[in-house]
């Protein structure tokens, strides 16, 4: 791969819960913040979205019994258009949350197929090969992502070969 990284956008998803009982707990990104720490000390570009909390009071009924909390998914098209970044990472901790990470995978690669698209937390981690069967989905990064995305830049820029 040949791509300069020059702006990375990162997000938190919104998240699915019970309508009459709302099981999020949320916490600041504190995993984005040390990724974009990472990728800003080498003079990348970063951006954290937390749709969870910057759409808190946003809910909308999935279900009889289920809501979905967060920005909307034209909110978060806009915030990719806006921003235009060469690459976008999705934080998703939990499976519940998937299709909700899979859904910005789709708007990222919608805005741009040249757009690359990058899983991290503990659903990728542990069912990598689910994660990279949906086609909007580029890498997955597993652990720690402030401990490899480096090398992770540096073959998509082409200054180092891509390993498993």
């Amino acid at each position: 791969m040949r791509k300069k990284i020059r702006k990375v956008l990162l997000f938190i998803p919104p998240a699915y819960t019970l309508k009459d009982r709302i099981d999020i707990n949320p916490l600041p990104p504190l995993g984005l913040a040390y990724l974009g720490a990472v990728l800003e000390n080498a003079g990348i570009e970063v951006r954290i979205v937390d749709c969870l909390i910057d759409g808190w009071s946003n809910r909308v009924a999935i279900s009889d019994d289920t809501i979905r909390i967060g920005l909307s998914f034209d909110q978060i098209e806009e915030i990719i258009r806006d921003y235009a970044p060469d690459m976008v990472g999705v934080n998703n901790l939990f499976s519940k949350q998937r299709e909700n990470a899979h859904a910005i995978y789709k708007l990222a690669k919608k805005f741009s197929k040249d757009i690359i698209t990058i899983a991290g937390g503990a659903h990728p981690t542990v069912l990598p090969e689910l994660v990279l069967s949906d086609v909007n989905v580029d890498f997955v990064v597993l652990g720690e992502g402030e401990a490899t995305i480096i090398d992770l830049v540096k073959v998509i820029e082409g200054e180092e070969e891509f390993s498993i």
